[in-house]
């Protein structure tokens, strides 16, 4: 979870955007952009898409930030605007999620899981989450990944914490079942 420092530094900067501090703004773009991207990219599959994506991700948040609407959980809300442009893109393309792009989102995933120096086999657990349904993919990567709350990932999936801790828990069993299988 979120040092105190780092949630200290963040409600500060969340205070400020409030008041109109647009260089508090660039404190969360820097601090979320990546992750954003990362996550955007997951779920379609193309740089350019993605690029796109998350720069009309952060004009909706400061367009709502500028209408000065409330804010619970800053992560949990940009999430949850991201997640919802995403299906409004795919909406407005009549696309389906691909999934012949994901060995490619293998690499940002392994990228993010390296730099908190995990000790795994990176590669093989990557390619096994892969073989989880979409649902299951996105509950483990907020948790485990983007290190999200159970609350936050509920408000960004719009669902229950009940329910988002069931899904984890199923999504952690078919991956130790896939995992055990090989």
């Amino acid at each position: 979870m979120k040092s105190i420092k780092s949630n200290l530094q963040e409600r500060i900067a969340f205070l400020k955007l409030r008041s109109g501090d647009s260089d508090a703004f660039a404190f969360f773009y820097d601090k979320y952009v990546k992750s954003i991207y990362r996550f955007v990219y997951l779920k379609v599959g193309s740089k350019q898409v993605a690029e796109d994506l998350t720069q009309d991700i952060f004009l909706k948040i400061w367009q709502h930030l500028v209408d000065k609407r409330n804010v619970r959980s800053f992560q949990a809300f940009i999430f949850r605007i991201a997640r919802n442009t995403v299906v409004d893109y795919y909406r407005s393309s009549k696309q389906e999620l691909p999934l012949e792009n994901m060995p490619e989102s293998v690499e940002i995933i392994e990228e993010s899981v390296l730099a908190a120096d995990k000790n795994l086999d990176i590669a093989i657990l990557l390619k096994e989450i892969e073989l989880l349904k979409s649902e299951y993919q996105e509950v483990l990567l907020l948790r485990y990944v983007e290190d999200m709350s159970i609350d936050d990932i509920a408000h960004v999936m719009a669902k229950d914490k009940n329910n988002i801790r069931v899904t984890i828990h199923r999504a952690l069993t078919k991956l130790k079942t896939i995992t055990k299988g090989k």
